[in-house]
């Protein structure tokens, strides 16, 4: 097991962080290049301790972000915070974005396939993953 080091700056850069497009676009981009089992090295460790304060923002704003994504996109974010949830500092709970994420397919009329499903439970011990807190 591996301890990461404290960086109290990344720290206040993860609180104040905002979703913008590029960085989601980078984040879908990871999915799809299949290069998730590679996020530590591709992340380093500044970046991940800035952006892992995208776990916890309201699941208000990754649905309103969500709006303009197309459902494959929505599916590969899903993916790449099932995840991201796995590196250190980005442990998120019922504060998941996968759950407002996948929340955002079904009010389109869209529900995650079964393999999807059983992808999420191999790669994630989070409990309130896909729906949230029932």
């Amino acid at each position: 097991m591996s301890l990461g080091s404290w960086d109290p700056e990344a720290d206040n850069a993860a609180q104040n962080i905002s979703i913008d497009a590029a960085t989601v676009e980078r984040l879908i981009g990871y999915s799809r290049q299949n290069q998730l089992d590679q996020l530590p090295d591709l992340l380093g460790l500044d970046e991940s301790q800035r952006l892992a304060g995208l776990m916890q923002l309201d699941h208000t704003l990754w649905q309103a972000a969500a709006e303009a994504l197309a459902d494959d996109d929505i599916v590969h974010l899903i993916r790449f915070f099932a995840m991201a949830e796995n590196l250190p500092g980005w442990e998120a709970g019922d504060k998941s974005p996968v759950i407002a994420l996948a929340r955002t397919l079904r009010k389109r009329g869209q529900r995650l396939k079964k393999p999807l499903l059983l992808w999420l439970r191999q790669v994630n011990e989070n409990r309130f993953l896909p729906y949230g807190p029932l």
